[in-house]
């Protein structure tokens, strides 16, 4: 536990330590008018059982001096609103202290939330191939809301109450040794042995959690990302079963700590009656001679029992959430660190919008490149260099490399060997953004957001930054002048998740428009006529074809006639460039080219 502490404590920043410090002070404040309200209520007790003592007890007479009680009775009345005053007051920071560290352990959770999306969202193109989106969304919805109501708001109520704890039974201690000790003991070794009981089990049940969580994230995003095949092929009541499956298991991990952490509370209640009892029994004894005066003491001890308990039930079970929810903090902690590191190694230019100057070439110098874990090249000694202003094109047969060396120029990846070069200088780290603003791609599978046609065009941006006059030019050069005059709200029109309300054709040319959005002196098109008819697609292709000399165009394409107009163009295979020509001469010189454009 000291070691889970800890570990959360170095991942605060600066800010979330201070109002951590603060917050201490409230704890302390809390825990000494918890224990000013229940000290309050003996001498009140006291008064009701013998009012000689208001003649005889100095702070009564002090009180009388002050509020001029007309009676016995009125003083009583006084002393009685004092207590009530003093405890009011203490009900009132307890409250405060509960809010703020209510609002501090959420306000931090969703803060760990915050950096954790900003570490995924700036890792590299290989991070992300090799890693579960299922478990990237578990990871940031589930264990972080995990972590912030089942370990982080139960450490801080924990460490309120261990407070409060120790401030009664250190007052309960200076009252009588004996009965402090004995039920500091009796509760501390019940709890203590209970937890220790149910410790392994918390931990299963918490694993478990972690796992089935993942996998049921796992099974929605295929369920709902892969609805056509799902309903043609009538694979519902597999995945529904599945989802069932791991929905038992969760259910019953999550019942089962929820339970352990709340059932000692009858153990302990039962305890804590039997305590009460078998101490009324034991001031009767000592005190047989003078039953009044046992009325005070009685009080007191009611009092502090009736804020221990609840106290200690409450470590108790933070304890046990705390332990039953570990593991989702084990699971986020090696990417919440390197968050962390990663936090003071961004680079400055990340937001910047300066473009790196090129003039001549671009090129893939003797570039080699293998995907982590495996020894295949996918790149083998790659090179390719690419005119400034002029349209080229990559060819070659499915896996020979084609889309991996585009995923190189548009800074996706890094070569195992070998520089992606600008007019001979190597593109670093440092100067990658600088590069990557000068590109505009358009993918084979184009992802669309939920939002508007505009706001897809310009995707990425706030409403308001959007410049809606560069949106209607560019859905002109798309083409997309007809969907948009068809849809009642012109570029406002929402698109559906994904663009379902679309077809494949008008996603690809609002892709292209995307592309043409930023400016951008580099276009970078993968396969991105594919799914145009044949009109269209011409159509495109005219307009491409008139950037001939003011942008450079990349043209990645299956269909030999998309790059028959080309400057140059690089047949791949097996990760490297087997030849290089126009169309013609590729077609007289190479077989497989010449195979690939008679079946095109």
């Amino acid at each position: 536990m000291f070691k889970l502490i800890k570990e959360l404590f170095f991942l605060l920043d600066k800010k979330q330590r201070s109002n951590l410090y603060k917050l201490q002070v409230l704890v302390v404040l809390m825990a000494c008018l918890e224990l000013i309200g229940i000290a309050s209520i003996g001498p009140f007790m006291a008064l009701v059982s013998d009012m000689s003592l208001l003649d005889s007890n100095s702070y009564f007479k002090y009180i009388k001096e002050i509020f001029h009680p007309e009676n016995q009775y009125g003083m009583l009345y006084i002393v009685g609103c004092l207590v009530l005053v003093a405890l009011a007051l203490s009900s009132f920071v307890s409250m405060v202290t509960t809010w703020y560290l209510s609002l501090f352990s959420f306000k931090t959770g969703a803060e760990m939330a915050d950096r954790l999306y900003s570490y995924y969202l700036r890792q590299s193109w290989v991070f992300h191939s090799n890693t579960s989106s299922a478990k990237i969304t578990k990871q940031l919805s589930t264990e972080t809301t995990r972590i912030t109501a089942h370990v982080i708001l139960p450490l801080m109520q924990m460490n309120a109450r261990i407070v409060l704890v120790c401030f009664i039974v250190s007052a309960l201690f200076i009252f009588n040794p004996l009965v402090a000790l004995s039920g500091a003991l009796i509760f501390s070794l019940a709890y203590v042995f209970l937890y220790k009981v149910v410790k392994t089990r918390l931990k299963v049940n918490g694993e478990s959690i972690s796992n089935m969580s993942e996998v049921r994230f796992r099974i929605i995003n295929e369920g709902l990302g892969g609805i056509k095949d799902i309903l043609i092929l009538n694979r519902s009541n597999d995945l529904i079963n599945q989802f069932k499956k791991s929905g038992a298991e969760f259910s019953i991990a999550n019942g089962e700590n929820n339970a352990l952490s709340l059932v000692p509370r009858y153990i302990m209640e039962f305890l804590a009656f039997g305590s009460m009892i078998g101490l009324i029994l034991y001031l009767i004894k000592t005190n047989p001679s003078d039953l009044g005066s046992i009325l005070p003491t009685l009080a007191v001890y009611g009092i502090a029992g009736f804020k221990l308990l609840p106290a200690i039930q409450q470590v108790y079970a933070s304890m046990a959430l705390v332990k039953g929810n570990i593991e989702a903090f084990q699971e986020i902690k090696p990417d919440l660190v390197a968050s962390i590191q990663s936090e003071f190694k961004v680079n400055e230019n990340i937001n910047s919008s300066a473009r790196m100057n090129c003039k001549k070439t671009i090129s893939l110098n003797n570039v080699t490149f293998s995907y982590p874990g495996t020894e295949k090249n996918i790149l083998d000694q790659l090179t390719m260099s690419f005119p400034v202003n002029s349209i080229v094109g990559v060819v070659g047969s499915s896996g020979s490399g084609k889309s991996t060396a585009i995923d190189m120029i548009l800074g996706l990846i890094s070569p195992s060997k070998g520089s992606l070069d600008i007019d001979g200088k190597a593109v670093s780290s440092e100067t990658m953004r600088t590069w990557q603003n000068n590109l505009g791609f358009v993918p084979q599978d184009i992802f669309l957001s939920q939002g508007s046609i505009a706001e897809n065009i310009a995707f990425g941006l706030e409403k308001e930054n959007i410049d809606f006059n560069k949106v209607e030019q560019v859905i002109k050069f798309a083409k997309l002048e007809a969907l948009i005059n068809d849809l009642p709200e012109g570029i406002y029109s929402l698109v559906g998740e994904r663009g379902v309300q679309l077809s494949g054709g008008q996603r690809q040319r609002i892709a292209i428009a995307r592309a043409l959005y930023t400016d951008s002196s580099i276009l970078i098109f993968d396969e991105a006529t594919s799914a145009l008819d044949g009109v269209t697609e011409k159509l495109i292709m005219d307009a491409i074809h008139q950037f001939s000399g003011k942008k450079t165009i990349i043209l990645i394409a299956h269909r030999i006639k998309t790059v028959s107009k080309c400057d140059v163009i690089f047949f791949l295979d097996k990760g490297k460039v087997t030849q290089q020509g126009t169309y013609d001469e590729l077609l007289d010189t190479n077989e497989s080219f010449r195979e690939m454009a008679n079946h095109a």
